[in-house]
């Protein structure tokens, strides 16, 4: 098969318009049987077989000595970058085309990639046991057995967009173009059909070879022969595999496959990612800080429980406008708060208050309809859930979160030493939905012990139908299920709590101020649940209330109605006008919401790109990572705030 023909293939298997291929080529494919309506025949696949892509090999054994301190408490592979360590990105692209065998060769600080490995099924963990003494030809050498039709890749790459295919029509090595003098491995010539015939150390004005590669079956044969041959020569302890090719360049016949700057990252130093990505530079910071107080802990033995136990951190920053990336009501509380502020007594300050009933407490179970005995206030709803948690999950046990989540909930997992499955939640038409017959099949697999359910969803916006949910609680009666409601109010949905309570015990609904109500800096939030559990609940709720001022603003927030029943039609305005707005965009998909937040998806658009320039222009948004994508999560402002972000977008978009 010629290399136009593999081309025409693999356009038509992608289904890709084919209309520009040269006719000729159609035709002949087409008389041959490959080709039929535009579409590859079985014979056409037959055609492509020995193309098809049989594994990937990325070597992450050495120790990266250039991007110390960091290294000497991580491996490069394991740097996070944008949401993803670089190894975990490549074999999430690996795994997006198809490629299900990963072979992972570790070294230096192998046991930080085995627990990682256990989150990807096909992933082989193979040690290179001689990384302290020679190059990286040895993790070829000790990958060896593997070598077929393969990528070989470096742990330091990181590639924007994915560049893996599940056929490739011959070997090649990646390359980025440079018209400066630079002190790497350049292909100085080529013969006609293409093949690199020199490569030779610095240079200017041409193409310059990448960590990136791809050995056909000849390739790896005759490489691998002649590695065996020569493994033990003195020479080879400090040789690259490229410099290996390069020795044998007359018989080892590759490509150079042409990479964009933006496209691919190949990473020396820590001073080159935070170059890349400034958000870098606080990763190293906090795990270096981490490490060192791991540290710490194994000297604490008292400790050492939580050796391994990262806290959950939020996102810093200065700025005080343009935050649509903390999901904070960003309309403003009633003005009736602010004047529980202004009349604030001195006996609202220094006593603590002994009232037999609790007036927040009390409030609520009048918009609720049900007893006080029900209704667990606490300093907000993350830590009516850490509660919960603490009392309810033992050593082991597992907690049922979906994927995407907050990671709160994982980090509260963690801390108690359980382990965190996952159902999905995932994208529909119009909007995302739960995964429910996954998640009942989870749950019978599994037996969690505690069942999150976020709804209205955090980071999507989707909303678990009534349903679905008494369908899961009744179905689970061995797990507490725990209803996330933080996002309550921002639409008309809602769930009959009065029936679910009465009707099951193990359900509890979580709920805060900070979200519509706009008090997130007071930290006020309340849990709904069996009276029995409550009292138990209160085991780990302090003795003395929830600071007096912060709850008559929460109260003062409950009896002004009118106040937001104004602001839910402002916020549901900008909703309604942004996500429109987006999904007139060119490759951007904005999806339906009942949050006070819009969650998009980005095609053929670099979002990290186009996150930072709305970062630049002063507005801050949340990106999360869906396989190999970044996906973009918006807090909601006031239209005219929104209308400033869409012209931005816009203005990104046509740059």
């Amino acid at each position: 098969m010629t290399e136009k023909e593999f081309d025409l293939l693999y356009a038509a298997h992608k289904n890709k318009d084919i209309s520009g291929f040269d006719k000729e080529i159609i035709s002949a494919c087409e008389k041959a049987g490959l080709l039929k309506d535009k579409k590859v025949t079985d014979k056409g696949y037959e055609e492509l077989k020995p193309y098809k892509v049989d594994n990937a090999i990325i070597m992450a054994a050495g120790r990266s000595r250039r991007c110390m301190p960091l290294s000497n408490y991580l491996p490069k592979g394991l740097f996070e970058i944008k949401g993803d360590t670089m190894v975990e990105r490549q074999i999430k692209q690996l795994k997006d085309v198809g490629i299900g065998e990963i072979i992972l060769v570790v070294g230096y600080k192998k046991e930080k990639y085995y627990e990682m490995a256990k989150k990807y099924p096909g992933l082989i963990v193979i040690e290179n046991t001689e990384w302290e003494e020679k190059n990286n030809t040895s993790s070829i050498y000790a990958a060896k057995d593997y070598l077929k039709n393969t990528y070989i890749c470096c742990s330091d790459n990181w590639f924007a967009h994915n560049v893996y295919k599940e056929y490739v029509y011959d070997s090649y090595y990646a390359a980025k173009f440079s018209d400066e003098f630079i002190n790497e491995d350049f292909a100085k010539s080529y013969d006609e059909n293409g093949y690199i015939t020199e490569l030779k150390r610095g240079g200017e004005n041409g193409w310059y070879v990448i960590g990136e590669s791809y050995w056909n079956k000849d390739f790896s044969a005759k490489f691998k022969d002649l590695m065996v041959k020569e493994y033990y020569d003195p020479e080879m302890k400090y040789m690259l595999w490229d410099h290996f090719y390069a020795k044998h360049i007359d018989v080892l016949k590759m490509k150079i496959m042409q990479r964009e700057e933006e496209d691919c990252k190949e990473f020396d130093t820590t001073e080159e990612i935070i170059e890349f990505y400034p958000g870098f530079k606080d990763f190293v910071e906090q795990f270096i800080a981490e490490e060192e107080m791991e540290n710490q802990t194994i000297r604490l033995n008292y400790l050492s429980n939580y050796a391994d136990t990262k806290s959950y951190s939020v996102v810093s920053t200065e700025q005080f406008t343009g935050r649509l990336h903390v999901n904070e009501n960003l309309f403003k509380p009633s003005p009736k708060c602010m004047d529980v502020l202004r009349n604030a007594t001195y006996e609202d300050v220094m006593l603590y208050d002994l009232t037999r009933e609790d007036d927040l407490a009390v409030e609520i179970s009048k918009r609720e309809g049900i007893s006080t005995d029900h209704i667990l206030v606490h300093s907000g709803s993350s830590d009516v859930i850490k509660t919960i948690m603490t009392l309810v999950l033992n050593k082991g046990d597992t907690v049922l979160i979906s994927s995407p989540a907050w990671n709160y909930y994982k980090s509260v997992v963690e801390l108690r030493m359980a382990k965190a499955a996952y159902y999905d939640v995932k994208a529909g038409d119009k909007a995302y939905e739960f995964d429910v017959d996954g998640l009942r099949e989870k749950a019978r697999t599994i037996t969690p012990r505690i069942i999150i359910l976020t709804t209205p969803h955090n980071p999507t916006g989707a909303f678990l139908a009534p349903g679905d949910l008494e369908t899961i609680i009744k179905e689970n009666p061995a797990s507490l299920v725990i209803v996330d409601e933080a996002y309550l109010g921002f639409g008309p949905k809602k769930y009959d709590v009065v029936h679910l309570l009465n009707t099951y015990s193990n359900v509890v609904f979580s709920r805060t101020f900070s979200k519509l109500y706009g008090l997130a800096g007071v930290r006020v939030g309340y849990g709904i649940c069996n009276p029995m559990a409550k009292q138990v609940f209160r085991l780990d709720v302090n003795p003395f209330r929830v600071n007096n001022i912060s709850r008559k603003m929460a109260i003062a927030a409950l009896q002004d109605q009118e106040y937001y029943d104004k602001l839910l039609a402002d916020i549901t305005e900008s909703r309604n006008y942004f996500i429109e707005e987006m999904n007139k965009l060119p490759g951007v998909k904005a999806f339906e919401s009942d949050a006070n937040f819009v969650f998009m998806h980005y095609v053929g658009i670099d979002t990290q790109a186009l996150k930072d320039y709305l970062q630049k222009n002063g507005y801050l948004v949340r990106l999360w990572t869906e396989g190999s994508n970044l996906a973009m999560r918006v807090t909601l402002d006031r239209k005219e705030v929104m209308e400033k972000v869409v012209a931005l977008i816009r203005e990104f978009l046509k740059k």
